[in-house]
Order: C-alpha cells, then structure tokens, then sequence
C-alpha cells in the first residue's frame, strides 16, 4: 500500500484464485474501486502470491512488482521447491509491470482489468493498450522479469518481488526488494535490465531453536534522508530479536545496521519532528510466527520505544500520511486497512 494523490491509497491485492490480482484506490472515506484487475497470481510452495510492490509517478505511471505466484511447488524433501509440474497460472508472474495512464489514478472512476491474452501479449514484450469503457486509456509493458534459479539446498531458489522504492533525483532506476534473492535488485527504467545491487547474508539466529542463521528475507525498501531502509523479516526460526532493518547507500550499494532486535519487521516508515529528531515506526508481522502470534506497530524515537498498535491480524503494509498523522496498515488475516492516529 503506498500513498496516492488527492488523499487516496493505492493497495494490491489478491486471493487463492488464480490471476485475481488487483490494486484498489480507496478515498480518504475508506471507499475502494478497482484501478486494475486481472493481475497474475496463485498459490504456490509459499501459498497465494500476486501483485506486491507499488511506485507511483507522476500521478499517471504506475509501477507494480507481481510476486512469484504458482511457479514453484514444494518438493519431495522438506524445505525444497521445484517448478510446477501444471504450469503456472500466469506467464508473467515474477516480473515488474509498468502502467502508463492518460489521466491522473484519482480521477479515474471505472477500471481496468487484463485478460488472459494481454498476460501472453506482456510476456511476448508487447504493449497492451487497455479501455475501461468509460472514455480512460492505459498502456501496459512487462518492465522487467525474474527468474527462479537452480539452488543446491533447496533444488531451485525462488525470486520474490516484494516491495518497490524510488530515489528522489534518479529518474533512471527503481530499486526492488527482493524477499526470495536475499538481495536489493535496481532495475533500469529505459532498458528494463537489472542487477543485484545489494546482498543480504544470512542473519545469526538468536532463538533456543533452530539453525545458527536464518535466511535475511528483505520485505520492504523506503526512503530515509539520502539512504534507503529495509526491513528484514528473516526466515525460520523467526525467533524473538532475529529482525532488523538495514540502511543502503543508493550509490555503492553498501548496507549497515540501522536497527537491531527486532522481532519479524516487515515494513518501516520516518517521521521528522518539528523540534528536531526521527520517529521511527516499525511494523512487525508477528510477534511469534510459530505460535500465529499477532504482529504490533511499534515507535521508536527519542523518547524510547512504545507499542502504538497491538492485536494486528498478519499486517503486511503500511502508508504512513506525516501531514494528516496518520498511519493506514493492510492486514492480510482480515483484509482489511486499518487507521492509526499518530498526531
């Protein structure tokens, strides 16, 4: 979920059935309606996957990272994965999309939707030119595509496009968090080509159980002063203080710790204060993934750290309106946003 214009939310979405992908525009009010439908999606060896990521620019060019969907399926040893021997629900699934819109997203009314032949078109390299019938156009190209990979522990290594950021000044790039590569991609905007940009390690496992590491897992890239943040959730154990969020410099690629001992972060949004300062809002998914323990949103600032939200039913996003003081938070337990004053 990312901010729009006029006060609305841009959000994606998706169910267990195939290519139900959608982004939804939702009003200041909390009212939706389609933007998009038809996006690729499906359940695979990490369950119902689809649209992920969104950057918006301009107010008419919408970038969004497709998750990887069916393409892998679990294999016969324990945390392995193999291709889908009944093929995946899309061609185009683990790729960035780009829509190119006539008018700004808040004003269009009626939505768009993809057919199955405009999947196969976009994964030919063609554009798609789309009508919603109600006097709106859209182009849409396949960007970038990513491809799983031959791994020798789990047979083949998915890719997982998760979350998508911007760097102010660089028209060029987008930056993509990867949660199946371990890795920051940065994509070029003219050609579509990309390259690792930064890798994660695995991160020590501080739990009583489990490996000594666990995999780093990176879920969400946002924008802080003239870095980038980025959450790592960290794979199994998810124990207590495994999390962290890293900060990477936009030029070198190079990642330092910003904040330890965290618990599953999943996303991260800065406030500056008007008297000097940061506060910074951490988004855990769950405070004990093993027990299906709700995740919490968590302040940190110059006053100490405090639980601002508790109880949240598998939070997945966050869009935080520093003006308006609030924080808008997608729960995929319910699927439902919720609203978080933060004056």
């Amino acid at each position: 979920m990312i901010l729009g214009p006029a006060g609305t939310l841009l959000v994606t979405e998706f169910s267990t059935q195939p290519n139900s992908g959608r982004i939804s525009i939702v009003s200041s009010a909390g009212v939706r309606r389609t933007l998009i439908d038809g996006l690729p999606s499906g359940v695979g060896a990490n369950g119902p996957d689809g649209p992920t990521g969104l950057v918006l620019d301009d107010n008419n060019t919408l970038y969004v990272a497709i998750g990887e969907g069916d393409q892998l399926q679990n294999g016969t040893a324990m945390g392995t994965a193999v291709p889908n021997t009944a093929g995946p629900a899309s061609p185009i699934l683990a790729t960035i999309l780009q829509f190119n819109f006539a008018t700004t997203v808040d004003k269009i009314a009626t939505g768009f939707a993809l057919k199955a032949a405009d999947h196969t078109s976009l994964s030919d390299g063609l554009p798609v030119t789309l009508d919603n019938g109600a006097g709106d156009k859209a182009t849409a190209v396949m960007l970038s595509e990513f491809r799983y990979r031959p791994d020798p522990v789990a047979v083949y290594r998915n890719s997982h496009p998760y979350s998508l950021a911007k760097f102010p000044g660089d028209a060029n790039h987008l930056y993509l968090a990867d949660a199946g590569l371990n890795a920051v991609v940065q994509v070029d905007l003219p050609s579509g080509r990309s390259r690792k940009f930064t890798a994660f390690p695995n991160q020590p496992n501080h739990g009583p159980i489990g490996p000594p590491v666990s995999e780093a897992v990176p879920t969400s890239i946002r924008v802080y002063g003239g870095r980038f943040l980025v959450t790592l959730l960290t794979g199994f154990p998810f124990a207590t203080g495994n999390s962290k969020i890293m900060s990477v410099d936009p030029v070198s690629g190079s990642a330092t710790v910003f904040l330890d001992g965290l618990t599953s972060t999943i996303d991260v949004a800065t406030r500056a204060r008007f008297f000097g300062g940061v506060d910074v809002y951490v988004l855990e998914y769950s405070s004990d993934i093993l027990t299906e323990t709700p995740g919490r949103l968590r302040l940190l600032g110059s006053g100490g750290a405090s639980v601002v939200a508790d109880a949240l039913p598998g939070p997945s996003s966050m869009a935080l309106d520093a003006g308006a003081g609030k924080i808008y938070i997608t729960t995929k337990g319910d699927g439902s946003i919720l609203q978080v004053d933060v004056k």
